[in-house]
């Protein structure tokens, strides 16, 4: 037997024969075996970086494959989102952390989170490999590494130069608030050191000189770790000490310390005492503070108040773009303060705290701009402004609470409608009990390609102004929420107490809120109303998966004449897109197309997700209104031919277009209609959110049904009646009814 392996063949002896077909080398004649080699698939996984000045969005960041610097369609590439977040996707074909990320920053694109602005100066930055968080001290860094240097004598000689912690340098300072950190970050992007685009950045990495002596620069004027200065580049170009703020370097100021004093005249020129973060001016009730700010310069000021008041700050008679900080206990930041305004080309900016003990604040005013401003603080009389927001369902809009608003024992016809494109800018007349309304136009992010879904078929929203959250997941519905509640709270102030009314798909949105332990505001809302909500999901739901599943596309099954053709006549028919014989049918009731159809199902993930964190509603009142006279499938009055239109009319004469009974069968999934009474599309059951509570030991707090015949789904905001009720018996549990 000859066993074959690679090996050195020493021949000692002329006699020694090696049999080269033993080993497998064979004849000429042979022919081996040729069998294809198997190529695995590409996997691929998230590489999430965060890209710093303040957080940038929408920057262009990629991984460096080539270690180039510079950008190739083939490198990961992604653009940056909110708080800098870039997920880039990496084949498993590249270890991400080998290699450097780099990120691209363009004027009028990207926005600076910390400026609240869009940049206006281009600039690249980049970070070693390995290293997910790209600012400018990380920057300086890889330059370095570029010129030889390991990653541990990089990071010492920045940290020494510039008097930085060794383990905070490539951290994310502003989510640790370093404040030190985040100044200089700024001061360096803002003073052009860093090379604007990735080819400058490979010229840089070759000739590091000249960026080396100008941080150097930079850092002896920074020199002294416990008083920060404001740095500009004189009219030479060169970095220099700006002392007091106004944007002229000191060797080109005649007034260095921007007292009003003239150099020659002032004892003290560079002694800065009017105003600043370590002597704040005094600031009393009731007395105002006329100043003159320059472009980028601070104020301070100091405030001491009494106990249990609501405090309003203002600043007024602004003849350019300032804004406004407040923060009790110690000087505010860009990044940490109680309260900021910062509306921008506005004459006034306020800022409204409530407190219950005497505090000391601080007042900070910064200036876009040169601008002149008012400020003034006084006390409030204390009044807590009451609101009812309301939340429209699938297929609906505001308007669809219109017989609620306008009636006399709701809101009069006073009641204004809130949309993700739109500041409130405007309060609406109060009802006669002082309590003001809002209802909410939900689709701000039906068309935003990160976060809209597609529907059956392909089906995508097509209106600008989005499509009323029809292509929205509940979470984002939430967000959607979360604006209006912000908005509302910002202008009415810190005793503001909301009611949320959600009709259908509005009260998970509602919960969407309420449930994410990273939404704001959820202090203010006292109680949460829903009608019609299928907290437990509908079986209409269904119909969706069962079309997805076996009648698209359309194109294939429209004409079939069998069960998907029949499917595809009722989506035409309550979509207003039905014709007979040329002649129009139906009308436009509801779109079974779009995707908030799937997440209503009673399996979608939407659902169950939204099942699963129940206990966040423990601190606010729940009443629930339910309907349960009408049989499962009535969906809708004078679609066809007759008058309600039910989908299990199938071959009945004259009333329009029904799905073929199979389909109805893969609705019930095994249950029965009759289990499924309710309002039409929602059985009882699931518009019950305490049916879901009770496992926790918690009740809904005030609940109210229906047995009216016939009480449709797409009705519900029209009984006003039963809305009242359930809305009083809140009313009376949350003390607004004194």
């Amino acid at each position: 037997m000859f066993v074959c392996q690679r090996m050195t063949v020493l021949i000692l002896s002329s006699m020694f024969i090696f049999i080269l077909s033993a080993c497998g080398g064979g004849s000429s004649s042979d022919t081996p075996d040729e069998t294809p080699p198997i190529t695995s698939p590409v996997t691929y996984s998230n590489y999430t970086i965060v890209a710093i000045d303040g957080y940038l969005e929408n920057a262009t960041a990629w991984l460096d494959v080539n270690n180039s610097g510079n950008y190739s369609s083939t490198n990961p590439t992604s653009q940056t989102h909110e708080n800098g977040e870039a997920v880039l996707s990496i084949p498993d074909t590249f270890i991400a952390t080998n290699f450097p990320v780099i990120v691209e920053a363009k004027p009028a694109i990207t926005f600076d989170k910390g400026l609240n602005r869009l940049i206006t100066n281009h600039f690249t930055l980049a970070a070693p490999a390995g290293e997910r968080v790209v600012t400018p001290f990380s920057t300086l860094v890889y330059i370095k590494m570029k010129s030889g240097l390991s990653l541990e004598s990089a990071i010492i000689q920045v940290s020494n130069e510039l008097q930085i912690s060794q383990t905070d340098l490539l951290s994310d300072f502003i989510a640790t608030n370093n404040e030190r950190m985040t100044l200089i970050a700024a001061d360096l992007v803002r003073l052009n050191i860093f090379p604007t685009t990735p080819s400058a950045l490979v010229q840089v990495t070759l000739n590091p000189l000249n960026i080396s002596a100008e941080v150097t620069k930079y850092a002896n004027i920074q020199s002294d770790v416990n008083s920060f200065k404001t740095t500009v580049r004189n009219s030479l170009n060169v970095i220099e000490l700006d002392t007091d703020n106004d944007s002229v370097a000191d060797s080109e100021d005649g007034d260095i310390d921007g007292d009003g004093i003239p150099n020659e005249q002032d004892n003290y020129p560079y002694i800065v005492d009017r105003h600043t973060k370590a002597n704040p001016g005094e600031l009393i009730l009731g007395q105002s503070k006329t100043e003159v700010l320059l472009a980028g310069q601070w104020h301070y000021f100091e405030l001491t108040t009494p106990d249990n008041i609501l405090l309003n700050i203002n600043l007024s008679q602004l003849t350019g773009d300032v804004d406004l900080y407040v923060k009790q206990g110690s000087i505010p930041t860009k990044f940490d303060y109680d309260c900021r305004s910062n509306n921008s080309f506005t004459n006034t900016e306020k800022c409204l705290q409530r407190l219950k003990q005497g505090q000391q604040h601080f007042i900070a005013v910064v200036a876009r701009e040169d601008s002149g401003y008012r400020l003034e603080a006084i006390l409030d009389e204390i009044v807590v402004s009451k609101v009812s927001l309301l939340l429209h369902g699938l297929a609906s809009s505001a308007d669809t609470w219109s017989h609620l608003v306008s009636d006399d024992s709701f809101f009069a016809g006073s009641c204004s409608t809130l949309s993700l494109d739109d500041e409130l800018t405007e309060l609406p007349q109060v009802n006669s009990k002082g309590e003001y309304c809002f209802r909410l136009d939900f689709g701000g992010y039906d068309r935003d390609s990160n976060l809209a879904t597609v529907g059956l078929d392909g089906k995508t929203c097509i209106v600008v102004g989005g499509c009323n959250g029809d292509f929205s997941r509940f979470n984002v519905l939430g967000e959607e929420v979360e604006y209006a509640v912000t908005q509302i709270v910002t202008e009415l102030g810190v005793d503001t107490e909301i009611i949320l009314l959600g009709h259908s798909r509005g009260g998970l949105a509602a919960r969407a809120y309420l449930q994410n332990s990273d939404s704001q505001y959820k202090e203010y809302v006292k109680s949460l109303i829903t009608t019609g909500t299928p907290h437990q999901g509908s079986p209409l739901g269904r119909f969706y998966k069962y079309m997805d599943d076996n009648c698209t596309p359309k194109t294939t099954y429209r004409q079939d004449n069998s069960v998907c053709e029949d499917s595809w006549e009722v989506i035409e028919l309550l979509a207003g897109d039905r014709t007979f014989f040329g002649i129009p049918i139906g009308k436009k009731e509801m779109d079974l197309l779009v995707p908030s159809i799937d997440f209503l199902s009673p399996e979608s993930t939407e659902i169950k997700a939204l099942n699963d964190n129940l206990l966040a509603l423990d601190n606010i009142v729940i009443g629930q209104l339910s309907y349960r006279g009408t049989n499962f499938g009535i969906l809708a009055e004078d679609v066809g031919l007759g008058n309600d239109y039910d989908l299990y009319d199938y071959g009945a004469w004259f009333v329009g277009d029904h799905p073929h009974p199979s389909t109805l069968r893969y609705i019930e999934n095994g249950q029965t209609r009759a289990s499924f009474v309710g309002d039409g599309i929602v059985p009882a059951y699931s518009q019950q959110i305490s049916e879901l509570l009770t496992p926790f030991a918690r009740n809904v707090d005030l609940s109210f049904s229906s047995t009216a015949y016939n009480v449709i789904h797409t009705e519900q905001t029209q009984q006003v009646s039963d809305l009242y009720s359930v809305f009083e018996s809140v009313r009376v549990q949350i003390g607004w009814e004194q």
